[in-house]
């Protein structure tokens, strides 16, 4: 296991002192990872936080989980309470602004990379936000559909005339067997059982449909480089952290066959972009 391992004294006590078990490989070993107090810059919820990760597999998750009333804003990721802790260096930005012009922007670029795996069909957005990729999607499938537990967001995919699903994607019923392409664009750190999520997704999935997932990398050079501080912690709102290794074996499990391209997981890059086909 190459996560970074944490030496001082938890604030909160480990998964398997609540009976948890990794929900990848079964282990009740976890080691602390990470931490930050009440308090801190960080931390915008009322309990320490505290990151675990998995002796066996490395797999890192965040426990105890707040509840809604512990986070600002009731939880919801669009709320006006919540703050976006980040560093927003000048020359990043214009890195970026030039990027977008030159590139698209990256969830132009996720997009294309979709059409490479299929291009047309039933198109399926797990959290789906206010609707921005569903917007890109709808150029191409015949029908596209969104997932979106904020009320807030789910709103503003109505008003674009898009059917969403509002609600955790576990309480959602899903088509089996139905959707050619399932997109996930910074959600699979959010939930609460990967393995879970992955395998109600590969049920929804038509036979040779494609998942894709975009994911911070833990252990990629900005999370080295900034330690602690590293924005693609979202310090209480990403619930699972994942290596290159540890996604992909969520994958494995359930059954997705392995995809080569379109794949993005460079040793220089701070983000896994991950594919899996459905076999058939």
């Amino acid at each position: 296991m190459s996560v970074h391992l944490c030496d001082e004294p938890p604030l909160q006590p480990s998964p398997a002192d609540s009976g948890r078990c990794c929900c990848l490989c079964d282990s009740s070993d976890f080691v602390l990872h990470r931490q930050w107090d009440v308090g801190d810059y960080w931390n915008q919820t009322s309990i320490p936080l505290t990151l675990w990760a998995c002796r066996d597999c490395g797999l890192v998750m965040l426990w105890p989980i707040p509840t809604a009333e512990q986070y600002p804003g009731g939880g919801d990721w669009y709320s006006p309470q919540k703050v976006n802790k980040a560093r927003k260096y000048w020359l990043k930005r214009v890195r970026r602004r030039l990027q977008d012009r030159l590139m698209g922007t990256k969830q132009e670029r996720f997009y294309r990379q979709c059409t490479q795996a299929v291009s047309s069909g039933r198109f399926l957005d797990v959290g789906c936000g206010t609707g921005s990729l569903l917007e890109l999607a709808s150029r191409d499938f015949d029908e596209v559909v969104g997932v979106e537990p904020s009320p807030i967001a789910c709103e503003s995919v109505r008003e674009k005339g898009f059917r969403v699903h509002e609600g955790m994607l576990e309480d959602v019923a899903l088509e089996d067997d139905y959707y050619d392409m399932i997109a996930m664009d910074a959600v699979i750190e959010h939930v609460l059982d990967p393995v879970a999520t992955i395998r109600q997704l590969f049920a929804a999935t038509a036979p040779g449909g494609y998942l894709g997932m975009v994911t911070v990398k833990l252990g990629g050079p900005t999370n080295l480089f900034r330690g602690g501080g590293w924005n693609g912690y979202r310090h209480g709102w990403h619930t699972f952290l994942f290596t290159e290794s540890t996604l992909q074996a969520c994958l494995d499990k359930v059954g997705f066959e392995r995809v080569n391209r379109p794949r993005r997981a460079r040793p220089v890059d701070d983000i896994l972009i991950l594919w899996g086909r459905k076999p058939g």
